[in-house]
Formats: C-alpha cells, sequence, structure tokens
C-alpha cells in the first residue's frame, strides 16, 4: 500500500530521493566498514537495512509509476 504523498511525487523528484538515500547509504557503508577495521568485530547495521529498505521503497514506486504510465 502506498500513501497518497508517495503516489503524488514525480518521477525527478523520486530520483533525486533515490539520490539522496543512495548517498546516505554509502556513507552508512563507509562508516560500518571503518568500525569494523577499528574493531574489530561487526556493528550491527542497523541504519544501513532502514536506509536500503527505504531505498527499494523508492525504486519500486518508480518501476509502478513506470509500467502504469500512459504510452502512446
Amino acid at each position: 500500500m502506498v500513501s497518497k504523498a508517495m503516489q503524488q511525487l514525480t518521477e525527478v523528484e523520486l530520483q533525486y530521493l533515490e539520490k539522496i538515500l543512495g548517498d546516505k547509504l554509502s556513507e552508512e557503508i563507509d562508516r560500518n566498514r571503518t568500525w569494523q577495521t577499528k574493531n574489530h568485530y561487526e556493528r550491527p547495521m542497523t541504519k544501513s537495512r532502514v536506509i536500503l529498505n527505504c531505498l527499494n521503497a523508492v525504486k519500486s514506486q518508480k518501476q509502478y509509476i513506470k509500467i502504469h504510465s500512459v504510452k502512446w
């Protein structure tokens, strides 16, 4: 189920949101890598999972819009 606000986003807005989330995900992955190197054990990647879930939701919405768009 997609909220009305998510449905109203344009392709450009979704691309921008996807870019921001991608940047944040790469930052978080880098932080996790640094943590593991410094502390010699793995840090729980809760933030990475949340960001990844949001990124997947944006990608799914983009795909949904693409599939349901009227093409002439």
